[in-house]
């Protein structure tokens, strides 16, 4: 293994948090609420409830191969070529994530808060900033989310509170007035981005206490159902069916708190939630395409990876759709597709592994029953 540091398994459900929560905090509404309305806030709950058969398969190849990464057991359980092509699309698929939550984060910030920024400079500064995190290992990005996610979690906790005077009950009925169908199609979208879970597989190697993994992967998973469900919740409580409609309605509902007049316009509050997570999701991406990176290339040090894949991350999200309504509809579209290829990719390494695992089982008890059989006719 060429990573030498270690994370708990505390620090991996930090991480996992990040990978869907801080890019779900802003679009939730926006993407469920095309097909749910009002019912938006209850597609998670749905998209959670499907994503979970594939968190617990990725979990369950990490048990099966505890000392190797997917880059490195996809040869075993798929035979060499099938293996290393699989490798190559998922190092391949670490760097296209991490672009697509680059032009996220470029977009938004361009958006909201530094408007007269050129875009490179505001991309360019984060991918250096992630790519030296990166060249620090493992042990920094756990210690970072260990960090910075839980203040986050409290800060949005906090927001959400005071956004309670704002609410109208009203809003959200009739629930499910046209029944279960508009909300389960609105979870197409958030249960194609477990897809990016696939990167359980190039974490769990890292893990100090694996035993402990699984617990602390399921808290991950109630722990994000519950941010994105409240998310898409309070903005439904404050706009209504109107939340749809809006580019960023978290940032709307921020702006709607006010307590007195000596604490209004706290926008930055939503910043300090939004920007460190969104920070350790690119570490968290691209940590994974480079260390899967330096093993598909068999180098002996990942780190002299970390610069030139930030920069070729950089150069994929500048060559993206021109405009953020071609974004957006690629998000809701074509996106869905390449998530979804991947979440099958996931599943076939696991159900392969899993009858391969069978296979020798069986042919192990028959040997055994053989050489029982055996010996007992020896001793007649």
């Amino acid at each position: 293994m060429i990573e030498k540091g270690k994370i708990s398994a505390a620090q991996f459900g930090f991480l996992l948090y990040s990978l869907l929560a801080y890019d779900g905090l802003l679009f939730i509404p926006k993407i469920t609420g095309k097909e749910a309305g009002r019912d938006l806030w209850i597609s998670p709950i749905w998209a959670h409830l499907a994503g979970l058969f594939f968190v617990l398969a990725m979990l369950r190849l990490g048990r099966m191969y505890p000392r190797e990464t997917i880059i490195q057991y996809s040869q075993r359980v798929l035979g060499r070529f099938l293996g290393k092509a699989a490798g190559f699309l998922v190092v391949f698929y670490g760097v296209y994530l991490t672009s697509t939550i680059l032009r996220i984060y470029g977009d938004f910030i361009s958006a909201v808060f530094l408007e007269r920024t050129p875009y490179l400079v505001s991309t360019g500064g984060m991918m250096f900033l992630v790519s030296y995190a990166v060249r620090g290992g493992a042990e920094v990005l756990g210690r970072l989310a260990q960090l910075f996610l839980p203040v986050t979690i409290f800060i949005f906790m906090l927001l959400v509170v005071l956004s309670i005077p704002e609410w109208d009950t009203t809003n959200i009925f009739p629930i499910m007035g046209k029944g279960a169908t508009p909300s389960i199609l609105g979870a197409v979208v958030p249960f194609s981005w477990f897809a990016g879970y696939i990167m359980v597989g190039l974490y769990y190697p890292l893990l100090s206490n694996q035993q402990a993994a699984k617990v602390y992967t399921l808290l991950t998973w109630f722990l994000l159902m519950a941010t994105l469900v409240v998310s898409g919740l309070v903005s439904v409580l404050l706009f209504g069916d109107h939340a749809r409609t809006l580019n960023y309605p978290f940032i709307e509902v921020v702006r709607y708190i006010g307590v007195g007049e000596f604490f209004q316009h706290i926008d930055a509050l939503l910043l300090a939630v939004w920007l460190p997570g969104t920070f350790l999701q690119l570490a968290t991406y691209q940590y994974g395409a480079v260390l899967g990176a330096a093993q598909w290339l068999g180098l002996e040090d990942y780190r002299v990876l970390a610069f030139p894949i930030g920069f070729l991350i950089l150069v994929i999200d500048v060559w993206g759709p021109a405009s953020d309504v071609d974004f957006d509809h690629y998000l809701s579209t074509s996106h869905i597709i390449f998530d979804g290829f991947f979440i099958a990719l996931g599943l076939v390494l696991f159900l392969v592994a899993w009858i391969r695992g069978k296979i020798r089982e069986n042919a192990s008890s028959e040997g055994h029953d053989m050489e029982a059989s055996s010996d007992a006719g020896q001793q007649d």
